[in-house]
């Protein structure tokens, strides 16, 4: 029995011999080296060994290549990436590096010097500086996983103590809509083509601009933990060049098997064939809270703006008749909403059919005059599109509807009509709906090559089926298509090659930061998408443009035997005319109309077609009415 006892006090003394502790140096202060496949097993070797000035530890080589980490000889003391991902390095940069955390990889540097500073006490974190290749360590460091290549965009949502972070912004399962408060700073990162659009850098880590930020979308919001997120900024701004607005979003595309490239190719289209304002991006990567959440698009929201929808802005709950026949802009929902008034759809043609829901986006919320005037317009647009009616384009603009289809068809996508369809009409007699604006192509070259898109869709796309049975909406495709293709259509392909490899290591450093990552709980949720081959996705996005091009051909006219051809002119088919109800004021129908001896105060102003004015500008002229008076004057 004493013997059992010796032998197990003998173990315990042989294990406690066997810890070394870290072999510090003549200060007492540990010993930092790099270690990693190239010191043999991940061993000490002198010559990485890093020297110490004060609190800077540091070393310089003449090259390093393959993955290691800073360690002192027993690993008490470490730094790896701070994401669970090998972190790869190409060139200069500044990290925070962690305790224990992920390795590091340098990717065949020359000339490099690897410095951080550490007092007494090394922390869990710190900021390591690698200078390489004949370039500097940056003086700020990059969120963990920045590639570098991009700008960088900066939020932090706070707890109500305006310290702590609200991480539950970054929960893979964030379930709701609801706005955080935040505060944001925009880095252009040096980078020179954005630059040359007239972006700047906005607000900075010490001096953070306000804004709020909520989750948006449906299918990719609640089936990808890379969520996409709407932005209200706390004053207008023009982001990375884009048009001046406190509103935008960023757009995940966690879902985009195409390197990324079905948004920017739609919206690329949409604004060449002409629409009347397509949406633009700019690709940025985004730190949230600290956290380095990928490669994003920075995207033009849908807003009545002068430089966005250029329409008349109409109040929320507008009971106004003379007001209310715009400026509206609706969504062709696939989602049943309060905010919505649903149909039945009317068709003469295809196979999948759906509910007519029409969501109204702007104004947000409806009088019940507005609610008529939605209803009574949406029910005679889907009576003329189920009786195959040329009335139809008295409601609906021609050309606007045969340049988004164009579109749609050409990216072959497969969910168009089906959700995320807008129209806008503006305010007044002889005004029209018209398809636009594009947005989200979420679905493009998923369909085949040889077939429209409404004979090859899983879903059911509103009217365009039965618009396509229509001879006058035909030959107005078919006129577009030779205009478009023989005059606007060249440089697609050189747009897309540009945009690929500009983006190319941000997708890389995407898919370094998602791999791996647990999905949402619950059903239907989905990885995030691998678009670190960017060539490789390029590819199949211009073989699948260049075959339903090719198949186009036959279908609308070989625009390679045309020349130029102009663009058609625009249709001349009357608008309807508004319901009494929705008319606009006419100030001949006064009592009197008087030249002076006329109280302004509490008087209302319309302009010299009749429509009502909420705000006069000095020096324009009006008709001024009052009671059963009116007066012309200039303001």
């Amino acid at each position: 029995m004493l013997k059992n006892y010796a032998l197990a006090a003998l173990g315990i003394l042989c294990a406690a011999l066997s810890v070394r502790a870290d072999e510090v140096d003549a200060d007492g202060r540990p010993v930092m080296y790099i270690r990693g496949e190239m010191t043999e097993s991940w061993g000490c070797r002198e010559q990485y060994r890093m020297t110490r000035q004060g609190d800077v530890y540091s070393i310089t080589l003449p090259s390093l290549h393959g993955e290691f980490k800073l360690s002192s000889s027993e690993w008490k003391y470490n730094y790896g990436a701070a994401t669970s991902q090998i972190f790869e390095i190409e060139d200069a940069v500044t990290f925070e590096g962690t305790s224990d955390g992920g390795n590091l990889k340098a990717c065949n540097l020359k000339d490099v010097t690897i410095r951080f500073e550490a007092g007494p006490e090394f922390h869990a974190r710190n900021y390591i500086y690698i200078s390489a290749n004949g370039h500097d360590a940056p003086s700020k460091p990059a969120a963990s996983g920045v590639s570098g290549t991009l700008p960088v965009l900066y939020i932090n949502v706070y707890e109500e103590d305006g310290e702590t972070y609200n991480n539950e912004i970054t929960d893979r399962n964030l379930g709701h809509k609801n706005y955080f408060a935040g505060k944001y700073w925009l880095d252009t990162n040096g980078c020179e083509w954005l630059e040359a659009l007239g972006a700047t850098s906005i607000g900075s880590e010490d001096a953070p601009l306000d804004l709020q930020i909520k989750a948006r979308g449906n299918f990719t919001r609640k089936g990808f933990s890379k969520k996409p997120f709407k932005l209200k900024l706390d004053k207008k701004q023009s982001l990375l060049g884009l048009s001046k607005s406190k509103h935008f979003a960023i757009l995940a595309h966690a879902d985009d098997t195409f390197g990324y490239l079905r948004n920017f190719t739609g919206f690329n289209l949409g604004r060449r064939i002409g629409l009347p304002w397509t949406p633009w991006q700019q690709p940025v990567e985004v730190v949230i809270n600290g956290d380095y959440r990928g490669l994003y698009f920075l995207t033009e929201s849908i807003r009545v703006d002068a430089d966005r929808v250029n329409i008349t802005e109409l109040d929320d709950l507008e009971s106004d008749g003379s007001l209310i026949s715009g400026g509206y802009i609706v969504e062709l929902d696939n989602y049943d909403e309060d905010n919505q008034i649903r149909m039945d759809e009317k068709f003469c043609a295809g196979e999948l059919h759906d509910m007519l829901r029409v969501t109204w986006d702007t104004p947000e919320e409806y009088s019940d005059l507005q609610k008529r005037f939605i209803t009574e317009q949406f029910t005679a647009m889907n009576d003329f599109v189920g009786a195959n009616s040329d009335q139809l384009w008295s409601y609906i603009d021609i050309d606007d509807a045969a340049r988004y289809y164009l579109v749609e068809e050409i990216i072959s996508h497969v969910e168009a009509y089906h959700g995320s369809t807008y129209l806008f009409r503006d305010r007044g007699e002889g005004q029209k709906w018209h398809y636009s604006p594009l947005w989200d192509c979420g679905n493009a070259f998923n369909g085949n090559t040889g077939k429209f898109i409404y004979d090859d869709s899983s879903y059911g796309m509103t009217w365009i089926a039965s618009m396509r049975c229509n001879d006058k909406f035909n030959r107005k495709v078919m006129d577009t298509w030779a205009w478009f293709m023989t005059s606007c259509y060249d440089g697609v392909i050189e747009d897309i090659d540009e945009y690929a490899a500009r983006i190319s290591e941000a997708a890389k450093a995407d898919r370094r930061r998602w791999a791996n990552e647990p999905k949402p709980d619950g059903d239907d949720t989905f990885p995030v998408v691998d678009n670190s081959d960017m060539q490789g996705a390029r590819n199949r996005a211009v073989n699948h443009l260049n075959g339903k091009i090719d198949w186009l051909r036959q279908q609308f006219g070989d625009y390679t035997a045309m020349g130029i051809v102009a663009e058609p002119a625009r249709d001349n088919t009357a608008a309807a005319e508004l319901p009494e109800y929705a008319r606009p004021y006419d100030p001949s129908s006064v009592a009197e109309l008087v030249e002076s001896g006329f109280d302004l105060s509490g008087a209302v102003f319309y302009n010299l077609q009749g429509m009502r004015v909420p705000e006069p500008v000095h020096g324009e002229i009006y008709i001024a009415v009052s009671g059963d008076k009116a007066r012309r004057i200039v303001y």
